[in-house]
């Protein structure tokens, strides 16, 4: 299994429009700026058919340090959570 990275992704959008590899990167950097204001925004992106993007509250919780063992507290915070679509959820089974 392979990392495949924004620059690769950037190219293989710029092919499929038969476009530059500039402006390749320039729609995916707009579609990612947009899922990120929305997000900032509190707002759930959902994308049809590939999955749901969500600002979800973690608790406080207590978790052992790796270093000495340690019990550590990792405050509340906010994460990105992410549901699958059912055509994602398909194509990797």
């Amino acid at each position: 299994m392979a990392d495949v990275h924004k620059a690769e992704i950037a190219d293989r959008v710029a092919k499929r429009l038969n476009a530059s590899p500039a402006e390749g990167a320039t729609a995916l950097n707009t579609v990612l700026d947009t899922l990120q204001r929305a997000l900032k925004k509190g707002d759930r992106v959902v994308v049809t058919g590939f999955g749901a993007f969500e600002v979800r509250q973690a608790k406080e919780r207590s978790v052992h340090s790796i270093k000495g063992g340690a019990m550590k507290i990792v405050p509340a915070h906010r994460r990105v959570g992410f549901s699958a679509g059912a055509s994602l959820s398909a194509a990797i089974r």
